[in-house]
């Protein structure tokens, strides 16, 4: 949905009608899927801009999918809009609640009276819902209050010589440092968090019990939905546990484009990580730099596959090369890329002003991360380098080099292998699998009867690895570092609540 990126030409105005335009200033609730989105118009157009605080905007932009959970801080973000406003729901209409999943049902238009819905198809269909209020109708005073009250019993604190009082900080379960909500109760002592707890739960979605309720074929639109930054990933776990059952080995050249298709996939989640948290950093430059490289990437992605790996990435299915693979031009783009962004890796080892911000902060023993099951680019960091902020960046920079590389030499190649049809036929039996994501290993455990539908799903999430140690990895750090230093980690909460 990020591709795509001359299509933002469609959206430009003339400058006799951008001067007459209204500023469009937006607050976003962002239930799991929309980190990519929001990076990607963050410099889209002058006149749309993403604001901090509901009480500075004129339009609430709400990114499904949402829960029960976090209808009370919507309905509380709503009501904190100055009057007039709009609300715009960006996502499927059954998005926000899926009965075959078992979670609690609400319709986001019964919260937000007079809301307007849009199906998102790309960044500029976004973006001109966004710039167009003539399309909507005024957000409806909303009566209802949100009540979401948490008590926390303070800790004792040792006497000090000087003495201070602890506070409680609340940070979410709307903010800008992870993919998803998610809330940070911070104790602080001054300008030190003391000790930190953690809440999450508001992107869960029931994901591996809606996949038991429903047959193998459509089982598979929920797997995709575990994490909605890395779908194909998600996707590739599935068929691979059912090609297991069915004691299918894929040929080599199948196999390979597959993992193409997944590489790419982490290239992208790395970049348009590196623009939030680049703009969480607050600084300019490395926004700058990190968006155009991004949607340099998404444009050449778009015309990459003439086929979605969505529809080729299925049980026991091939497809050949030429079908799938992009012309020359776009692999030799790719291929420079990779060389752009190891330049941009080798700017940030150097930069002081960027090692003030991130070197020796957050620091991450290998040992606490093997010990919680922690994979992918944060243990990497730790194994490869000092664990810290800076670590982080760098390893999923080497990464997506690395990822980058392997994808254009395998669809450079052209090899293929015969066609051949998907079988969603399952027999009886346990497969354990694991496919490489965006952040860690994607584990799914699938059982199956021998019927119609699997008889046990249990997926391994990535960055439901990590929650656990927020609260010691947080306490003793400074206040100011601690934006940056949950970024680092790149939670994306929908795949860690499941």
């Amino acid at each position: 949905m990020t591709g795509n990126t001359n299509a933002a030409a469609n959206t430009q105005h003339t400058e006799f009608a951008q001067l007459r335009q209204t500023p469009c200033r937006y607050f976003v609730i962002d239930g799991g899927s929309g980190a990519h989105v929001l990076a990607a118009l963050l410099e889209r157009h002058p006149y749309a801009r993403q604001v901090a605080s509901p009480r500075h905007a004129n339009l609430l932009l709400v990114i499904e999918p949402t829960s029960q959970k976090l209808s009370a801080a919507i309905v509380e973000l709503a009501r904190s809009l100055p009057r007039p406003a709009r609300a715009l729901i960006v996502g499927e209409p059954e998005a926000g609640y899926d009965s075959a999943s078992g979670t609690d049902r609400f319709r986001l238009e019964d919260l937000l009276p007079g809301a307007r819905r849009i199906i998102p198809t790309s960044v500029a269909s976004v973006l001109e819902a966004i710039l167009n209020p003539a399309k909507s109708t005024e957000l409806a005073v909303i009566d209802q209050p949100g009540v979401d009250e948490t008590t926390i019993q303070l800790p004792q604190k040792q006497e000090q010589e000087l003495a201070t009082e602890l506070v409680v900080l609340s940070l979410g379960p709307v903010q800008p440092f992870t993919a998803g909500p998610l809330r940070l109760l911070l104790i602080c002592d001054g300008e030190q968090v003391f000790s930190a707890r953690v809440e999450a739960g508001y992107a869960y979605r029931g994901i591996a019990q809606s996949m038991t309720r429903l047959d193998w074929q459509h089982a598979l639109h929920s797997a995709r939905r575990l994490d909605p930054l890395a779908p194909i990933a998600a996707q590739l776990a599935y068929v691979n546990a059912i090609e297991q059952l069915q004691k299918w080995q894929s040929p080599p050249q199948t196999l390979s484009l597959r993992e193409a298709a997944v590489a790419l996939e982490r290239v992208e989640n790395v970049l348009w990580w590196l623009v939030r948290f680049a703009n969480v950093l607050d600084d300019p430059a490395l926004t700058t730099r990190s968006y155009r490289l991004a949607t340099r990437f998404a444009d050449h992605l778009s015309h990459f596959f003439r086929q979605a790996p969505s529809t080729w990435i299925l049980p026991q299915y091939t497809i050949s090369t030429p079908v799938i693979a992009g012309n020359t031009a776009t692999i030799t783009h790719l291929g420079q890329l990779a060389g752009e962004v190891e330049a941009l890796k080798r700017h940030l080892e150097r930069s002081r002003l960027f090692a003030l911000r991130a070197r020796g902060i957050g620091v991450l023993k290998i040992e606490s991360l093997v010990a919680a099951g922690v994979s992918g680019p944060v243990l990497q960091a730790s194994q490869h380098g000092e664990g810290d902020i800076q670590s982080r960046l760098v390893e999923r920079l080497e990464a997506a080099i690395r990822d980058l590389h392997s994808a254009v030499e395998t669809l450079a190649a052209g090899a293929s292998a015969p066609v051949r049809a998907a079988n969603w036929e399952v027999p009886a039996g346990m497969a354990h699998v694991t496919v490489r994501g965006p952040r860690g290993d994607i584990g799914l455990h699938l059982e199956s009867s021998g019927e119609e539908k699997p008889a046990g799903v249990e997926w391994l999430r990535p960055s439901a690895a990590l929650l656990p140690l927020l609260p010691e990895m947080l306490a003793g750090q400074k206040l100011a570092d601690v934006e940056a230093l949950v970024a680092s980690l790149d939670l994306a909460m929908a795949e860690a609540d499941g």
